[in-house]
């Protein structure tokens, strides 16, 4: 994966589009084995107006099949599902850092290195509602985001994000988080 790819903090205030966003390329640790990730934390204003916050993460081919077979299996459903479930999964968040997302009733665990920090919105969307977790194929990520001048990067990114929710290859579910 190359710089070109690597986020950084973006914001945009409209509905549906993500308002806060951190991301960069980490290897996978844990039951993950190795390989490249990248992770997005965002929060995202509902129809209703309610802050959601989300967790987004895209790994490479080498991984995708084992991710979305631990997602699956831990209740998450494709994009074209009307809504996102509750899961099995969980988010843990340690002193104002995503850590890890723990998968399968804790068989499996998914850890970005070094963990990510999150915005005060962020966390208090998610002490809220949990997270949604939404797992994107490889690919869906913008090549070329970094390159993208800082005030259209959301713009960028979202219609990443919209193109792959539409192809229904997007799997998501909502999981609980902890936050010690």
């Amino acid at each position: 994966m190359d710089d070109a790819r690597r986020g950084s903090a973006l914001h945009c205030g409209s509905k549906g589009v993500l308002l806060a966003v951190r991301g960069r390329w980490w290897g996978v640790t844990g039951a993950a084995s190795e390989g490249s990730m990248l992770w997005a934390l965002a929060v995202r204003e509902t129809d209703g107006g309610d802050v959601v916050a989300e967790v987004i993460v895209e790994v490479g081919e080498d991984h995708f099949t084992a991710l979305a077979v631990d997602a699956w299996e831990s209740g998450f459903v494709s994009s074209a599902a009307a809504e996102a479930p509750v899961t099995t999964g969980v988010v843990e968040v340690r002193e104002g850092c995503f850590e890890r997302l723990v998968l399968v009733g804790g068989r499996q665990v998914w850890e970005p290195q070094p963990a990510v920090p999150a915005t005060s919105g962020w966390l208090s969307a998610a002490a809220v509602g949990g997270a949604l977790v939404t797992v994107v194929p490889p690919g869906t990520w913008p090549v070329d985001l970094g390159a993208v001048p800082p005030e259209h990067r959301a713009d960028v990114f979202e219609d990443s994000l919209t193109a792959a929710r539409d192809s229904g290859e997007v799997l998501q579910g909502v999981a609980a988080v902890e936050l010690t």
